[in-house]
């Protein structure tokens, strides 16, 4: 269990950003059948947790699904979020693409398990970087 954040707002997103990876990865048990709902999800976890984090630094978040856009807003509130460019290049073709039959032919194959790492990777460095993380795991872990 994470700490809350005390803005309610900022907390709904991550909620609903870690509800979003829950779901991917209970899809990605039911095989690749699923790659659809599991890259939606995937994205939708970390545009929630961009969202989050730009709402917790200040700021109301840009009205975009652009991974890319979120990141860079990040960027310029918070430089010590430096490392997630690649997980968002990753997960950026899945905000609308997987809704439509044919998906796969706009974004090309898809590694399932580098998809849940992308979106696991952007929701932990945004909850760290927002100090949410349990007691316990941040005990244990050298960062």
């Amino acid at each position: 269990m994470r700490r809350s954040h005390p803005n309610p707002d900022v907390e709904s997103f991550l909620r609903k950003a870690e509800r979003d990876v829950a779901t991917a990865l209970r899809m990605s048990e039911a095989g690749p059948d699923f790659a659809d709902v599991i890259c939606f999800h995937a994205e939708q976890c970390a545009e929630k947790s961009l969202k989050g984090l730009i709402l917790a630094l200040g700021e109301t978040p840009p009205r975009t699904h652009d991974l890319v856009v979120l990141h860079h807003a990040v960027r310029g509130l918070d430089k010590t979020i430096h490392d997630l460019e690649g997980f968002c290049l990753e997960l950026a073709d899945y905000a609308v693409a997987p809704r439509y039959p044919g998906w796969e032919d706009l974004v090309g194959t898809v590694d399932i398990k580098d998809v849940l790492e992308a979106a696991n990777t952007v929701l932990d460095r945004v909850l760290r970087r927002l100090d949410l993380t349990d007691i316990a795991e941040t005990q244990a872990s050298p960062e």
